[in-house]
């Protein structure tokens, strides 16, 4: 798996869905942020499958051939209004041994597109950029 610079940032508009904490670890969520994330993404040029729950928050599927590109979203344990977004390649098996190429070019594009939509929005407060 090759990721991007995790992006953590403040926002209280992002709300617990009903029933989402049922479905990811305890406390943990970010569908509401997810859903923004994937409309964002769509009025970037990116084509987004679907969304994704995980122990972990949220996961947004872009739609790709390969490498297969996923965004994910989650508050920060304990927090309503503290988030943090970082977007993640699955590569095959034959991609792995011939190296990164595609999928590097392809995690950079959606990292910038995640990042300047956050830095757009006027809801979003504290935009940081913590390394992987």
């Amino acid at each position: 798996m090759e990721q991007t610079a995790l992006l953590e940032f403040e926002s209280s508009v992002f709300a617990l869905s009903p029933g989402e904490d049922e479905e990811t670890n305890p406390g943990i969520f970010g569908k509401s942020l997810a859903q923004w994330i994937a409309g964002q993404l769509v009025d970037h040029g990116f084509a987004v499958s679907d969304l994704v729950a995980e122990d972990f928050g949220w996961c947004v599927r872009v739609k790709t051939k390969s490498p297969r590109l996923f965004v994910a979203c989650a508050n920060v344990e304990g927090k309503a209004n503290q988030w943090r977004v970082f977007a993640f390649a699955e590569r095959g098996a034959l991609a792995r041994l011939l190296g990164k190429g595609k999928s590097t070019e392809s995690l950079a594009s959606l990292h910038s597109a995640i990042k300047q939509s956050l830095a757009s929005s006027p809801l979003i407060q504290g935009i940081r950029e913590v390394a992987s």
